[in-house]
C-alpha cells in the first residue's frame, strides 16, 4: 500500500516539473524566430543602398581626403608668396584706396635737416623769439625772417585756433618753411615769458638747470620784451648784460651781414 502511494507521488512531481520547464524556457523554434527578426532589423542599418542611411553619408571625411586638402592649401600658400609667380608678380595691389589729405607744402625732411643744423649751431648758446599769431602780421613776419637768418627759434605757446593745419598754413603765409617755428608752451614757463614778442638768449650749457618751479635760473639767460626788431633787442642785450655781449654781437653781425 505504501509503495503504491510513493509511486503515485513521484508521477505527480514529474508531471509538475515537466510543465514548469515547458512554461519557463522558450521552445527552440521560438528562439530561432527571434534571431531571424533581429537579423532582419539589423541588416538595413548597414545597407549602403538604404535611403534612410543615405542622409548621413559623408559627414566625416576620410583621412585620405583630409591629407589631400592639406596639400592643396599648402601649395596655394606657397604660390601666393612666391616672388617668381607671374600671377602675383604682375597683379596690382589690393589695398583699399584710402583718400589722403593734400600736402601742406611743408617738406618734413627739410624741417628735420634744418633742426639738425640749428642744433649743431647752438652748441654754446640758445636764441629764441617768443611770438604769437595775435601780433601784428608785419611785426611777426619781420621777426620770423630775422630769426631764420641767424638760425634762431620762433616759439609759439600753442596752435592757432587749436588746429595743426591752420598753424601750418599761417606759418606758410609768413614765408617760413616751418623749421624755425616751434610750439612749446613749457618754454614760456621756463623763461617766465609774460608778453610777446620777447627775445631770450640763454647759455646752452645751462638750459637744463632749473629751479623747483621748473624755471631757468636768472643768471643763465637774458630777455628783452617789446615790439622791436631782432637786432635792436640784441643791441640791448649787449649793452645791459656784458656776460652775454660776445654772443649777442655775433648774432648782430649775422643779421647785418658782417
Amino acid at each position: 500500500m505504501n509503495r503504491k502511494i510513493r509511486i503515485t507521488l513521484a508521477l505527480l512531481l514529474a508531471t509538475f516539473a515537466r510543465e514548469g520547464f515547458s512554461q519557463g524556457l522558450p521552445p527552440t523554434a521560438g528562439l530561432e524566430a527571434e534571431r531571424e527578426r533581429i537579423a532582419r532589423e539589423r541588416k538595413p542599418m548597414f545597407d549602403a543602398g538604404n535611403p534612410a542611411t543615405q542622409a548621413g553619408k559623408g559627414l566625416l571625411p576620410r583621412s585620405a581626403d583630409i591629407e589631400r586638402e592639406k596639400q592643396r592649401v599648402e601649395q596655394d600658400r606657397k604660390a601666393m608668396f612666391d616672388a617668381n609667380n607671374p600671377t602675383t608678380r604682375n597683379s596690382g595691389n589690393s589695398f583699399p584706396k584710402v583718400p589722403t589729405p593734400d600736402r601742406s607744402g611743408i617738406d618734413i625732411e627739410a624741417l628735420a635737416r634744418q633742426y639738425e643744423q640749428k642744433s649743431a649751431a647752438r652748441r654754446t648758446d640758445e636764441l629764441m623769439v617768443f611770438a604769437s599769431f595775435t601780433m601784428p602780421e608785419a611785426s611777426l613776419r619781420r621777426l620770423v625772417s630775422q630769426a631764420r637768418q641767424v638760425g634762431a627759434a620762433v616759439v609759439l605757446r600753442g596752435f592757432k585756433n587749436n588746429s595743426l593745419k591752420e598753424t601750418a598754413q599761417a606759418i606758410q603765409a609768413l614765408g617760413e618753411p616751418g623749421g624755425n617755428v616751434l610750439v612749446n608752451p613749457n618754454a614760456f614757463t621756463k623763461y617766465q615769458v609774460k608778453a610777446v614778442p620777447t627775445l631770450v638768449l640763454a647759455r646752452a650749457a645751462t638750459t637744463d638747470q632749473m629751479d623747483a618751479q621748473g624755471c631757468a635760473l636768472p643768471d643763465h639767460y637774458v630777455a628783452v620784451s617789446g615790439d622791436v626788431t631782432l637786432d635792436y633787442a640784441l643791441d640791448e642785450i649787449a649793452r645791459r648784460a656784458p656776460e652775454f655781449a660776445p654772443v649777442a654781437t655775433r648774432y648782430l653781425r649775422q643779421i647785418r651781414g658782417q
